[in-house]
């Protein structure tokens, strides 16, 4: 039992650091001021508004941080850009060795376009404030830096706040799907373009197959192994997998004798999740609990169970370390196997 409870803590352990991970930001939204544009790309549009956010405070650690530097300006064909280093969820800068300034050419033909055909410009300003947070990037767009003044004005916190009820009356506060929306606060009311991204709500049904081999009870084995299961996505990154797998394994216990293909088969019903929210760099991990359904010599006692945990390499290979037990928790055998889908 210690051992299985050490497992399970080096488990937790090894999932909690990789979450620290990046974040997939699906959502993706346009404040359009008077002088200024925002654009703020998140997990959740409606947690990370610049009303949120408390930008009276940023915005004045920001022009501290610039009045200490002397900051040639922009040709008529260029953008500055001022980055702001990720520290995690929060952001403080506290000098200016701790940002980052470039240079680049301004795109005139950047543009924000929607479904039913509605284009906005978001190729704004000759001065780009980036912000880069593990859930959330923030860019404000400014022809002058003295316009920053704007957000410590009671005009930046009305309307910040007017456009955060619009999102919540508009969207709700679960919503599950990803927001591509650009909110004009101009004028008295919020003038919005919107849709949800529809393409990041996919569940994929998994029908798979593979090879494996490994060490189990200090014998090599060999298995062939089935997979039915569920993955379901959340804004475009697939997140939780359910399956019933179907392993045949083979021990070379009888191979000198006639009976050589004497199979032992499992039933086992596992569960993984991703725990990157990052799309194309996916880190699985999992568990699973199986049975011994079927047994065809003596390699394992009747009333055998194991479980696993799992650790996706790849698409193609995955590494399980596993624990077998007889009649609950009697006899237990460690073994660590590797697996190779089709």
């Amino acid at each position: 039992m210690k051992t299985i409870i050490s497992i399970l803590l080096f488990l937790s352990l090894a999932l909690s650091t990789s979450a620290m991970d990046g974040y997939f930001k699906a959502d993706t939204v346009w404040y359009k001021f008077d002088n200024m544009l925002v654009e703020v790309a998140s997990t959740n549009a409606l947690n990370k508004t610049p009303y949120k956010m408390a930008m009276q405070g940023r915005v004045e650690q920001i022009q501290k941080v610039l009045a200490e530097m002397n900051i040639l300006p922009p040709a008529d064909d260029e953008r500055i850009t001022i980055s702001y280093r990720d520290q995690g969820e929060d952001m403080w800068v506290w000098n200016f060795k701790e940002i980052e300034l470039s240079r680049s050419k301004r795109d005139n033909k950047s543009l924000v376009v929607f479904d039913d055909g509605a284009t906005f410009e978001k190729d704004f300003g000759r001065y780009c404030i980036y912000f880069s947070y593990r859930a959330m990037e923030m860019k404000i767009f400014v022809d002058d830096l003295e316009d920053l003044n704007f957000f410590l004005s009671e005009e930046f916190e009305t309307k910040a706040q007017q456009s955060e009820v619009f999102l919540k009356k508009e969207f709700g506060e679960n919503y599950k799907k990803g927001i591509l929306a650009w909110l004009d606060l101009r004028g008295t009311d919020v003038k919005a373009y919107y849709q949800n991204n529809v393409k990041n709500g996919l569940d994929m049904l998994i029908i798979s197959g593979g090879i494996g081999s490994g060490w189990v009870k200090n014998r090599f084995v060999s298995d062939i192994n089935f997979r039915l299961g569920v993955s379901f996505s959340k804004k475009g990154v697939f997140r939780n997998l359910y399956a019933i797998d179907y392993n045949m394994m083979y021990d070379f216990t009888n191979s000198d004798n006639d009976n050589f293909f004497e199979l032992n088969h499992f039933v086992s019903l596992a569960w993984e999740h991703n725990f990157s929210d990052v799309t194309g760099s996916d880190k699985w991990y999992g568990f699973s609990v199986g049975y011994l359904v079927k047994r065809n010599n003596d390699f394992f006692k009747e009333n055998t169970f194991k479980v696993a945990v799992n650790k996706k390499i790849n698409n193609t290979f995955t590494i399980k370390p596993e624990l077998y037990f007889n009649d609950f928790f009697k006899n237990v055998h460690p073994g660590v196997r590797l697996s190779v889908a089709f």
